[in-house]
């Protein structure tokens, strides 16, 4: 009778509790000012912390929260940072239900420095109001201009609180995970579609997307799927420095989509491109793909380090 009650308590306890160990609900709370927690001590309501629980205990590591509120969302970022390399990339982590994006993340964080930001929903992609849902993703503000069609409302908090761990000078790395394939049509809804994060797509006349395919693809569980995007204001092959990046991704073996920004849809590489910040975004499929990530991270570091990286967007 006892077994059989606690067997009851616990397939009943919030997920939050169990994932913390704790015997109350769990809630998340602005990290105070100079503080830094334990990964036990970091609001995890999906695992990701547990998951990487040994690195993220690294005594270089700082971990913090964020939490606020603008309008009706709110909000939970979880910061990683490395105080002895604070000076690194900012690792930007925005859709929780991407799990290997997060763990690519800690792994860029510990190897070369920099802050790792990620949104914590509970493994959800998007943040909700009832049926109204925000894509993180699309929720970066210019400063000055209006709310974007994919907002629910403007997000100069959100912005400012995602932003403000990029440090001048480095490039702003995002990290994702797609589905194998792809099924373009007229806005698709992410949640069922498979979108258009591949190569080889037959695209239309007036896409802002161009494809440069590397000839010999890296290993990797899905190598359509597998791929680097990169943004500018110029057309492909205007901007020189980022051509190269480009073509040393290829010669690597990575996949290179090529975004032409013409209008802002407040999306991360929108927003880097608009504030001139150098931006990359690592693809892989979702399907436990972690060592195609950490490879592509790899190659990308390596490029900067040698001088051979995105520049800041050109004018």
């Amino acid at each position: 009778m006892l077994r059989a009650a606690l067997v009851c308590f616990l397939v009943f306890l919030p997920a939050a509790d169990r994932v913390l160990g704790q015997g109350k609900p769990a809630e998340a709370v602005q990290t105070k000012p100079g503080e830094c927690l334990t990964p036990d001590r970091l609001f995890d309501e999906d695992g990701d912390v547990v998951r990487n629980r040994k690195a993220l205990a690294a005594r270089e590591l700082c971990l913090r929260l964020e939490v606020f509120t603008e309008g009706r969302l709110h909000w939970v970022l979880q910061i990683v940072q490395n105080r002895k390399n604070p000076n690194g990339p900012l690792w930007a982590v925005p859709h929780d239900d991407e799990d290997v994006a997060f763990d690519s993340a800690v792994y860029g964080v510990l190897r070369y420095g920099g802050t790792v930001v990620a949104v914590e929903r509970n493994h959800d992609r998007y943040n909700r109001i009832g049926k109204r849902k925000q894509d993180p993703n699309r929720n970066f503000q210019v400063r000055g201009e209006g709310k974007c069609r994919l907002q629910l409302a403007r997000s100069p908090q959100f912005t400012r609180q995602f932003m403000r761990w990029h440090s001048k000078g480095q490039p702003v790395i995002a990290l994702h995970t797609n589905k194998p394939g792809y099924d373009i049509v007229p806005e698709p809804d992410e949640e069922k579609s498979k979108g258009s994060v591949s190569i080889g797509i037959e695209r239309k006349p007036d896409s802002n997307i161009t494809e440069f395919s590397a000839p010999r693809p890296i290993r990797a569980k899905s190598p359509d799927d597998t791929l680097i995007y990169v943004a500018s204001r110029q057309l492909p092959g205007s901007d020189a420095q980022l051509s190269r990046f480009v073509a040393a991704l290829n010669a690597d073996g990575i996949h290179v989509l090529y975004e032409h920004v013409e209008r802002n849809d407040c999306s991360l590489s929108n927003y880097a491109v608009l504030r001139n910040l150098p931006y990359v975004n690592i693809e892989v499929v979702d399907d436990d793909d972690t060592g195609a990530q950490i490879r592509m991270i790899d190659t990308v570091m390596r490029l900067i380090r040698a001088g051979q990286g995105p520049t800041a967007p050109a004018r």
